[in-house]
């Protein structure tokens, strides 16, 4: 019986117990904070504690995504051990199942979830896994389908044989240093995700980022681009307000006017053609894709209204745990924005999100660990704020400032972990204060 360590009981490694006892391995686990879980109940696994790691010699070790390669039980384990991911079991395990990937800096989530409704909707059984709802090894267990699947850097850094029939790379924009150590260690884990595929393979890159057109040229697979600033050789981009599929024939094709999407903003359209081409890639009908994406609707946390209050919209966007992310959202307005900002420090620098809010900001409201950094860049760009400890705080401030047309966002820029368990926390957070408010 071959013998495993599962590293993490988060949602990750729950999951991965299940589906390894299941599947016949003889499964051990390790967690710096906890041995016996209720959601294990009834399943075999045996809990070794760090004094004993040393002891055993495993088949592999599956880390949970968010312990750093740095941990030092990591550094330990994987002296005699190899360190893989739940993506990459899920290739040894389940090589058979048709998937789906998508990574990128920013618009994952959504563009993981478009793709998802696209395929339930035009009649195929489709399942959002991996760094969206439950893990993604007991998924495949349990299910049949096609798995569509968001990918973060770090579950692509601990991957090898891992290979996508269909993947996109939606951009790539400097984030989570403080995990990969380098930028250059964060590309490369994003990369990973098309390092296995070949010419039946495609990818689907945005034309308009700097560091994919720099890697065009290594890509195997067959790439498709799109892009929402100039014309693709072949894929799709926006022009004013319609979105052009540019075929095998070469001919341009209007396909969809963006004004019948119920999201808004550049980055949000720049995600549904992402999804449109890869279930277009997939094999769905062109007018079944059209009229599946109309129907759908913006996730919750990234730019999601909340609240109309004397004539002020308020909306939550604390997904924007990164620059880029946060200046899309920005971006989203012409009126004047009420920013609340900061969060946990990923040692990132924040500069654009600043430049990009003094355009039409009013007021930066700042809180959270990167509250120093985020007040000297204020300083020096000459942009209004004000610092506050907590989210009350925050909207009460935001709810004195705020005139009728403009918009109060939550868009900090920042991961929450400095005050919040996850940034649905943080927004769960905001969208309860703004209900009180008035």
């Amino acid at each position: 019986m071959s013998k495993v360590l599962v590293y993490g009981l988060g949602v990750t490694g729950i999951s991965s117990v299940k589906c390894l006892d299941k599947k016949g391995y003889e499964v051990y686990t390790f967690d710096k904070n906890k041995e016996k879980i209720e959601e294990l109940k009834g399943y075999n696994y045996s809990p070794i504690s760090c004094a004993n790691l040393e002891d055993h010699k495993f088949d592999f070790v599956l880390k949970s995504p968010g312990i750093k390669p740095n941990d030092e039980y990591v550094e330990l384990l994987e002296k005699r051990n190899e360190i893989i991911s739940d993506i990459e079991a899920s290739q040894r395990l389940f090589p058979e199942k048709e998937k789906i990937a998508i990574t990128g800096t920013n618009g994952k989530t959504s563009t993981t979830s478009m793709v998802n409704h696209i395929l339930n909707q035009s009649g195929h059984k489709a399942y959002a896994v991996g760094n969206i709802g439950e893990g993604i090894l007991w998924q495949m267990y349990n299910n049949e389908g096609v798995f569509v699947e968001e990918l973060s850097s770090f579950q692509l850094h601990d991957s090898k044989l891992y290979h996508p029939k269909f993947a996109a790379i939606l951009n790539i924009n400097e984030d989570h240093i403080d995990w990969h150590g380098s930028f250059d260690d964060y590309i490369n884990s994003k990369l990973k995700i098309s390092s296995n595929q070949d010419q039946s393979d495609f990818l689907v890159i945005n034309k308009d980022d700097k560091i994919l057109k720099a890697h065009k040229l290594s890509f195997k697979a067959k790439v498709y681009e799109f892009s929402s600033r100039q014309r693709v050789e072949r894929g799709l981009y926006l022009k004013e307000n319609t979105i052009y599929l540019i075929d095998e024939n070469h001919d341009d094709e209007g396909i969809l006017d963006v004004r019948g999407l119920s999201v808004i903003g550049r980055h949000n359209y720049e995600n549904a053609m992402a999804a449109i081409l890869l279930t277009y890639l997939y094999g769905i009908k062109l007018d079944d894709i059209i009229k599946s994406i109309k129907t759908f609707k913006s996730i919750a946390h990234r730019l999601e209204f909340v609240k109309t209050i004397d004539g002020v919209d308020y909306y939550n966007d604390s997904k924007g745990t990164n620059v880029d992310s946060s200046v899309k959202a920005i971006e989203s307005f012409d009126i004047p924005i009420i920013i609340i900002a900061g969060g946990y420090d990923k040692h990132i620098d924040y500069t654009d999100y600043v430049k990009a809010f003094k355009k039409n900001g009013k007021l930066m409201i700042i809180m959270g660990q990167t509250k120093q950094k985020l007040e000297n860049i204020c300083k020096d760009l000459g942009v209004s704020y004000i610092m506050v400890e907590n989210m009350k705080e925050a909207l009460d401030e935001a709810y004195k400032e705020a005139k009728s047309g403009d918009v109060v966002l939550l868009s900090p820029a920042s991961a929450s972990w400095d005050m919040y368990k996850s940034y649905e926390q943080r927004g769960d957070d905001f969208k309860d204060l703004v209900k009180k408010l008035g």
